[in-house]
């Protein structure tokens, strides 16, 4: 239940950064690309995966990159809303910049072996933009999180961090 809550404040102090008012939950679309429908779908989603397997996918979407990269910008994202619960940090940020025709997919330590950062780019490449590109937001944003949860949940290696960056920092959260 505390991770939930983890999950929904995160979705709160988006909301929030975003000046987007509406429902709490793991989408959060500040450029208004997803109809009521589709990010209502999303969000349900997302919410029951949570519940299930204790890991966190968040879809944002925002009106402007405001002159950062969308590296930047995701990286940000991502540690300020705390994604995923501290101790696994099993976390995902799809992050969308429809303005700048810019996405990207920030993965947390806690998910580096099995979300590898080609099998990212390979997800936003194959599922996601080509969508976007003909202006199918919602059919791109729906196949990347169900190619996520794919991934996720058929990978043969354990979950858990690789980099040294991940592996010091998991190391700290224990």
């Amino acid at each position: 239940m505390i991770g939930r809550t983890a999950l929904l404040c995160a979705a709160l102090l988006a909301s929030a950064c975003a000046a987007e008012a509406g429902p709490v939950g793991p989408v959060v679309d500040a450029a208004n690309i997803l109809s009521p429908q589709a990010e209502q779908s999303l969000d349900t989603r997302l919410g029951r995966y949570w519940d299930q397997k204790e890991t966190a996918i968040v879809v944002a979407t925002v009106p402007s990159l405001k002159g950062e990269t969308i590296d930047v910008t995701a990286r940000r994202m991502f540690a300020d809303w705390g994604i995923g619960s501290a101790p696994t940090n099993r976390g995902v940020l799809v992050l969308i910049a429809p303005n700048e025709r810019s996405a990207r997919i920030e993965v947390g330590c806690g998910l580096e072996t099995v979300l590898t950062n080609a099998a990212a780019k390979h997800i936003l490449e194959g599922e996601m933009l080509p969508r976007f590109k003909d202006g199918e937001f919602e059919a791109g944003s729906t196949a990347g999180v169900e190619a996520l949860i794919k991934r996720i949940d058929t990978a043969n290696v354990a979950a858990g961090p690789v980099s040294p960056f991940c592996v010091e920092m998991m190391k700290d959260a224990a």
